[in-house]
């Protein structure tokens, strides 16, 4: 349904410039156009209040013109409707004034689209055809009625547009009713399937304390299918405005219901979990209603009847836009089994948003002075590329970094608290004098500031791992060593230089943490050479969040500090000996011979 939206990008859909409701009265007379003077519909002498004359004008008769007519500018869900260029329709108006029905005959006309509106339709075609893929995929990998709730729900509400699909169908009236109604019944299955994913999140089924509930959301999944079929009624005489906005209230109380689910049960859910719960609560809660206030401003009326006004079809694209948010969010909680803490890309959002907002202002109004002072000071227009421009662009991007510095301390806290914290242990290990002094600052400093539930450093010692205290997070006696050969899911960061992410239970043997404290990071160390001399393995924080690439990066400057600070302590502990040494030689040199026994 979407894919055919690309066509649109080289050859714009055309309109009939008005809009309607699903009474049939017109509530806007210029639709797409920037001016009501470009509307065929204006210049046919339509205005606002006229009303299609529902009785006249119905799909009793599906292969007649009249139905054809009628599906081309009401298409059962009212709103905009756009179609192929130079299309005629005949249509009965009754005017909103009163008096007899008059026959009104429509060209349709060219919607030009410009550079933003285009950018707008690609993103969201992109957008939708990655969000159906990535729900195909997690129903392909992890079956289950979580991920056919997910499926069933995006395959409808995703930010595709289909307008050029829609208009290859008004040619074949009856298609599209057929297709009407079987969208009705996927919009049904789709709003079932989002209860059934709130009952069953991180799970493949619903939560057994929830199961009751299951049944109520397949219910309630039918009602709103009956309410969309309801609607469509419009096509056959009935006006249906009623049931439009009965229908959208009835969609917002579902997806609030859905909502509400997932607060209550992050309570229930094992701390991992809950972080993972949280993803999938933030991209509803974003979401969701902007999804909704879209489709109710582009298939109804009511923003028309209550300002005047609606917003244009490249801002709608981009609320559609922001229910990829809703996808990603959901697919990151599903696919991975621990995540970082949602609050950090919802705060890089925010950032990358004000910094936009707060760049993009002055750089218009510079731009706009420029375009006045070179017509004052009649510069040369080599000058302006070859000498203000690149002062400009460096001036901006002193601007951006300044801003960017100041917003990534305002905005990460905690994380340069603990950056701050992790450097002083940086020192700490430089200057260490014993190799137990290093192994308490590799495991103590990362827990305290980074709030992890464990860590623990194994240290080569004779060829071998083996486990140093202290040791966070895990038991006494089991697990004194590791293995290269059995334990090769962490000690391969030690050939690769670099730290390695572990999934949960992908490395638990008898002996280490629990599952709640299990190491979610090995981070190697190494010596100034490159040789291997210790690894040290991390625990998820105390929320049950993973450890984040920047968390990631400054762990790995520690374990740096702590090869060079481990090779200090062995040179110096070598030069040490090598003087005790030398000293006993130096002794015994000066030591009296002694008395040669006598020759017998």
């Amino acid at each position: 349904m979407v894919l055919p939206s690309f066509n649109r990008l080289a050859w714009p859909l055309a309109s009939f410039g008005f809009d309607v409701d699903n009474n049939g009265v017109v509530v806007d007379l210029v639709g797409p156009f920037d001016s009501i003077r470009d509307s065929p519909a204006a210049a046919a002498g339509l205005t606002v209040g006229d009303r299609i004359d529902l009785k006249q004008m119905n799909c009793w008769a599906p292969g007649s013109l009249v139905c054809a007519a009628l599906v081309t500018v009401l298409g059962g869900s009212a709103g905009l409707q756009e179609t192929f260029l130079d299309r005629n329709v005949n249509l009965i108006i009754r005017p909103g004034t009163g008096g007899a029905s008059r026959v009104v005959h429509l060209r349709a006309k060219r919607v030009s689209l410009d550079l933003s509106g285009r950018l707008v339709l690609l993103a969201d075609t992109i957008a939708s055809i990655l969000t159906m893929l990535a729900a195909a995929w997690l129903v392909w990998t992890r079956p289950g009625w979580m991920t056919w709730g997910f499926f069933l729900y995006f395959f409808w509400f995703n930010p595709g547009q289909t307008y050029v699909y829609y208009a290859l169908l008004q040619a074949q009236p009856v298609l599209l009713l057929i297709e009407q109604g079987l969208e009705d019944l996927a919009i049904g299955a789709a709003m079932g399937g989002l209860l059934i994913f709130a009952l069953s999140f991180p799970h493949a089924v619903p939560d057994p304390r929830w199961r009751r509930w299951a049944r109520l959301a397949l219910w309630l999944g039918a009602g709103m299918a009956v309410l969309q079929l309801l609607i469509g009624a419009n096509l056959f005489g009935l006006p249906t405005e009623i049931f439009s906005m009965a229908g959208y209230i009835y969609s917002y109380g579902l997806n609030a219901m859905a909502l509400a689910l997932l607060l209550v049960r992050r309570r229930e859910l094992h701390p991992r979990n809950e972080q993972r719960m949280r993803w999938v609560i933030a991209g509803c809660a974003i979401g969701l209603p902007v999804f909704i206030f879209a489709e109710l401003c582009q298939t109804t009326g009511l923003l028309q009847n209550i300002w005047g006004n609606a917003p244009s079809q490249t801002v709608l694209g981009l609320l559609y836009l922001v229910q990829g948010v809703l996808a990603y969010f959901v697919w990151t909680a599903v696919r991975r089994e621990r995540v970082i803490s949602v609050a950090i890309p919802l705060r890089r959002g925010t950032v990358m948003t004000a910094l936009t907002l707060a760049l993009g202002v002055p750089v218009m109004f510079l731009h706009e002075r420029i375009a006045q002072s070179q017509e004052m000071w009649h510069l040369p227009r080599w000058l302006w590329p070859l000498v203000v421009a690149p002062v400009l662009l460096v001036a901006l991007q002193r601007l951006h970094e300044v801003a960017v510095d100041l917003a990534d301390h305002a905005f990460h806290h905690s994380y340069h608290q603990a950056r701050h914290g992790l450097e002083l242990a940086e020192r700490m290990v430089r200057e260490a004098d014993n190799f137990a002094t290093i192994d308490r600052w590799l495991v103590e400093a990362p827990v305290r500031s980074l709030r992890l539930t464990s860590a623990a450093v194994f240290r080569d010692v004779d060829g071998a791992l083996q486990r140093m205290i202290p040791a966070i997070g895990w038991p006494a006696a089991p697990l004194p060593e590791l293995r290269r050969d059995l334990d090769a899911q962490v000690t391969g960061c030690l050939a690769r230089g670099k730290p390695i992410p572990l999934l949960p239970r992908q490395w638990q043997p008898d002996g280490s943490p629990s599952e709640e404290q299990a190491p979610c990071l090995a981070v190697p160390i190494l010596g100034w050479a490159g040789e291997a001399i210790a690894l040290a393995l991390f625990g998820p924080h105390e929320t049950g969040s993973d450890i984040t690439p920047d968390e990631s990066d400054l762990l790995h400057r520690l374990a740096i500090q702590a090869g060079q600070g481990y090779d200090r302590v062995e040179m110096e502990t070598l030069r040490r000996e090598l003087r005790e040494l030398r000293a006993q030689l130096a002794d015994r040199a000066e030591a009296p011979p002694l008395p040669r026994p006598p020759e017998s």
